[in-house]
Formats: structure tokens, sequence, C-alpha cells
């Protein structure tokens, strides 16, 4: 009865997120057809020339080689402590507010490799002792993400892709179950090179806050984790299914 309870509780979670993801699409659909009104866009004039002049003291950074180097300590912190203080898609839109996407688009995906393989490698070594303690309370998720004993490959992308599951634990699962770590990182990547781009185009507009290119994104990503939340849910689901009628 635990183990159903506990299944129960996983699905209800992942319907709740898709949900979430949805409400916010709505809501920034919303603020993207307001922003545009007359009254609005008088009222944003008065705080256009404070943005501006904050755009501008960034763009006169001269130390930006400091910058890369908080970036990446950031970036290696965080796949060593569990850090709430400054959430991952800040970290990386903090960077594209910084830079030109050809540049830190480049320094995020090095951070993202620095984060995914601390607690990778971490993982490996604690072996699979610690997987069998992290799932014990589910066998079918165990079944789900384990697959062969070496770990689902098609579901990392997802994972990475669907903001909230732990990043660190992740990596600590496919390390322990003995994954290819150069499949793992591509995996990884690919997962979550597209909350990337938007993530880019969120620090590159951060100081137009009521554009298009500033608010569109938001109402991209959160409606594809709705889409992808709701995909895992059912996934999971099915395989619960599959497995119970197989015995």
């Amino acid at each position: 009865m635990a183990k159903k309870t506990t299944q129960g509780h996983v699905v209800t979670i992942l319907k709740i997120l898709s949900a979430l993801g949805f409400i916010l699409a709505a809501v920034f659909i919303f603020l993207l057809v307001i922003s545009q009104s007359d009254k609005i866009q008088l009222w944003y004039q008065t705080y256009q020339s404070t943005l501006q002049a904050a755009e501008d003291r960034v763009e006169a950074m001269t130390d930006r080689g400091l910058v890369v180097f908080i970036v990446l300590f950031l970036f290696m912190f965080k796949g060593v402590f569990p850090v709430y203080l400054y959430p991952l898609p800040a970290l990386c839109a903090v960077t594209s507010t910084v830079f030109d996407p050809y540049i830190s688009i480049p320094i995020n995906i090095a951070g993202l490799i620095i984060l995914y393989s601390l607690k990778f490698m971490w993982g490996r070594r604690v072996g699979a002792n610690e997987v069998s303690r992290i799932l014990q309370r589910n066998e079918t998720v165990k079944y789900f993400i384990e697959k062969d004993g070496r770990g689902n490959p098609w579901l990392l992308p997802l994972f990475r892709f669907i903001p909230g599951i732990p990043i660190n634990m992740v990596s600590k699962l496919y390390g322990a179950m003995g994954f290819r770590y150069r499949d793992f990182i591509l995996l990884s990547l690919t997962g979550y090179f597209p909350l990337l781009i938007f993530y880019t185009f969120i620090g590159r507009n951060v100081f137009n806050p009521l554009s298009t290119a500033f608010l569109l994104p938001f109402v991209l990503m959160f409606s594809l984790v709705g889409i992808a939340t709701f995909t895992l849910s059912k996934i999971l689901q099915k395989q619960s299914r599959r497995k119970k009628k197989n015995g």
C-alpha cells in the first residue's frame, strides 16, 4: 500500500506541476497582451530611463574575466552543495545579461558540464547501494528509471527539461548506475538546451521587461514544461499498469 501511495503522490505532483506550467503560460500571455495597451506603454515610459541606465552600466563593465570566473565558481558550488539561494535559471539568465549569446551560451554550457559532472562522479563513487537506498520507497519508479540497471537514457533529457526535478540527485543516480559519462553529458545538455535558449532571450531582454522578446520565452517555456510534465506523468502511469499486468 505504501508503494502505491508513493507512486500516486509522484503522479499527482507531476500533474500539479503540469497544471502550474499551463497556468503560468496563460499569465504571461495575459501580460503580453496588456503590455501593448497605450496606458501601460505610457506608464512604462517613466521607467525606461532607469532601465536604460542600468543596461548601460552592465555594458560598460570592463573586468568581464572576473565575471566568467564567478559564474563558473557558482556552477561548481551548486554542484557540490544543495544551494537554493540562486536558482540555476537565474544564473544562466544573468550570464546572458552580461555577455552576448555567442559568449554566454558557451559559458553556461561549460558551467552545466561542471555542475552535472561533480555529482555524477560522486554517484559513480558511492555505487549501486546508494541507488537502492534512494529508490527503495517505490519499486515502479525504480524500475522506470533503472531500465536495464544502468539508467534510462530516454528519461534523462526529460529530467533535465522539467524544472523542479533535483539536478544533483539525477546526476548522482545516473553515476551510481554506471551510466556512460559521455552519453550522460550529451543527453543532459540536450534536455536542458531548450531552457538555456529561453533563459538567454530572457537575460538579453531583462532591461525591457514589457517587450515581446522578454515575455514570449516565458509563454513558450511554461507551455512546453506543462506538456513535458504531463507526458511524464502519463508515461509513469502506463509503465505502472504494464508492470502490474506482467506481475
